[in-house]
């Protein structure tokens, strides 16, 4: 049974994280996956525990300044040879304006790329369950 809320849009995005508690601690890079309203699946090899704490700061090719959001690492994702390949994280923070700013982020991702295609066939399939609406944009 699918358990997500809003449906994932491929998007090509390079992100810096820094973990919370430890800013000093210095930021790594990721790229993304996918994303949606609700989250962001990073590709790696290498993983932070599940519950863990994590600011992100998201480079988009369609937006003019990153967006920032705080997330929390709910999924460590593992290949056949149980090798990490990447960690599904939860946005639990974000002001309006970059909330905003993912969601066109995010409309005009999935309806200029091919990827998404692959993903889902309607624009229907874009809309979350229930909350933020994609068509007011």
């Amino acid at each position: 049974m699918e358990r997500r809320k809003y449906k994932r849009v491929a998007v090509d995005a390079y992100v810096s994280a820094t973990l919370t508690a430890d800013k000093a601690g210095g930021e790594r890079l990721f790229m993304t996956k996918n994303m949606s309203p609700g989250g962001i699946f990073l590709v790696s090899n290498e993983s932070f525990p599940v519950g863990t704490i994590l600011d992100l700061v998201i480079h988009t090719s369609t937006t003019l300044k990153p967006i920032k959001a705080q997330t929390k690492v709910v999924r460590i994702a593992k290949d056949e040879n149980s090798h990490v390949i990447g960690m599904g994280l939860i946005f639990i923070g974000m002001n309006e304006n970059e909330e905003k700013e993912l969601l066109k982020h995010l409309y005009l991702a999935y309806h200029y790329t091919d990827e998404n295609k692959k993903l889902t066939n309607s624009k229907e399939d874009m809309r979350p369950s229930q909350g933020l609406s994609l068509e007011k944009f």
